[in-house]
Formats: structure tokens, sequence, C-alpha cells
């Protein structure tokens, strides 16, 4: 059983070593030969440190992305959450937590949901036909839908988006670039009608909130992989490109995906760290 809202209220229609150089106390210096290495290779050690722009991070390429769309006024997304969590441990698996304000109205209101997420599983229900938009809801690689409600129903259909694969996937990079600032390299491939480039910040979590109103009273929430910003970088179009973001903490996935939700043609995702 799912949560489906068919009317819904205005504010959810569609439209984040270093070298010490001494004198001994006996009056002996160092040779200036000595001197001149230590120098060199105090020089080098800076310039390393001054020259390089971008700091690479471990970058996992999947071959599967699920995200689930959910709301802390349902009162069938708690398990769903769960279900996420277990998908999210997965190896070669991007699965994301975007909260919705779709049962806002009913007098809770959902602590991590953002318009940009509703944005985006209004652009799914479009492309793939779903009538209306519901909760718990999984996507999976952009190509399929269901509701997260059946965990038999879900575990296969995520094994079906595993096995086809992402086969025409761009290497994807990441890297910590100047400050907070993230840069993402997007490789070349065949040339292609536009595909948009996503960059989505995440917390792994778990992060727990405790609802004190609506459908889920009284109960603590948790939350696995939460989307807190999701950005469109640009495009790509099949040739090499770099995309420059201010802030993507503390994990960061890039999506490289069809427009107006359609099928996700590659994804990677990494945690950066704080240097």
């Amino acid at each position: 059983m799912s949560c489906v809202a068919w009317l819904l209220p205005p504010e959810f229609l569609p439209p984040r070593h270093a070298c010490l150089i001494s004198t001994a106390p006996t009056g002996r210096s160092c040779s200036a030969a000595m001197i001149g290495r230590l120098l060199a290779a105090a020089v080098f050690l800076l310039a390393g440190a001054f020259t390089t722009s971008a700091r690479a991070q471990t970058t996992v390429r999947v071959d599967a992305v699920v995200e689930l769309f959910t709301s802390q006024g349902c009162n069938q997304c708690p398990r769903a959450n769960r279900l996420l969590g277990t998908f999210a441990r997965e190896e070669r698996v991007l699965a994301l937590t975007l909260p919705v304000p779709i049962w806002d109205y009913l007098g809770w209101r959902d602590t991590f949901a953002e318009r940009d997420f509703a944005d985006r599983q209004y652009a799914y229900s479009r492309t793939l036909h779903v009538r209306g938009r519901f909760t718990p809801q999984l996507v999976y690689s952009g190509a399929a839908q269901g509701s997260a409600s059946n965990w038999d129903e879900a575990r296969a259909m995520l094994d079906q988006a595993r096995a086809a694969g992402l086969p025409s996937a761009p290497a994807i990079s990441i890297a910590r670039a100047r400050g907070a600032s993230v840069r993402v390299s997007v490789g070349s491939g065949a040339r292609r009608p536009a595909a948009d480039v996503w960059i989505i910040a995440f917390d792994p979590g778990p992060i727990s909130t405790y609802v004190t109103r609506g459908a889920n009273f009284n109960r603590r929430i948790s939350h696995y992989n939460l989307v807190t910003s999701i950005e469109r970088a640009g495009a790509w179009t099949g040739e090499a490109a770099t995309y420059e973001r201010a802030r993507c903490t503390p994990s960061c996935a890039v999506i490289v995906q069809e427009p107006n939700g359609g099928r996700i043609i590659g994804a990677a995702y990494a945690a950066i760290r704080d240097y």
C-alpha cells in the first residue's frame, strides 16, 4: 500500500617535512651545498602545494541508480527508508533519498523536503506515465518505477536495473577543488543530444527525526543517503567536459541523464574529504 496524492495543494505544483635549518650551538654551520639542497626541496614542496588545483577523490562508478521519494507525513515511508538503507550498502549502486512535501498539508511539514526534489518526482511522473504522485516511490535509473512498500518487488526491480547496467556510461571523476568547491569531469563518448549533468550533495546518515504530528505522530524516522541539494550543472553532448560547483559535501554524486527525467546514462559518487 502506498500513500497517493491525486489532488495536490498549490504550493506543490511544479513550475543545495617541513625543512628546519638551524645553526648548531658549537658555531658550526651547514655547508653551502647542504643548504642549497634543503632550499631546493622546500621550494619543490611549496610549489606542489600551491599549484595543485584539485585533489582527486575515490570516485565510485555505479551500475544502477535508485531514488526514493519519501515523506515524513506518510505512514508507509519509515519502512521504505529502511529498505533504501539496505540498497545504499550494496556495491555499485547509488541509492538516494529525496523527501518531498507532498503530505505537508496534513499537519506535519517534512523537515528535509525541497521543491527541487518535488520537481524531480514530477518529471519522472510525466516521463514514466505515472498517474499522480505517491510515496514511497522508487525510481530505477530513470527507466522504471514502483512502490517501495513491496520489498520483494523492489528487490526484483533493482536486480533488473543492475543487470541492465549503464552500458553507455562516460567516465566520471569527482575532485575537491579550491576551498570547499568540487570539480566534476565527464569523459568523452558517442556524440548525442544534450544530456543533463546533475551534481547532488547527500549525507550517508543515518539521520533521525522525531515526528510530533501527522501520520507518523510520536515516531522517530531515519533517513539514509539523504539528499541535501541537487543542481543541474550543465549539458553533456558526448564531448569531455568539466563542471565546478561551490560545495558538495559530505558525499557528492554525479548523474548524467536524458532531459526531463529521462533515462540515466551514467552516474558516480565520492566521499568529499576535508583538507
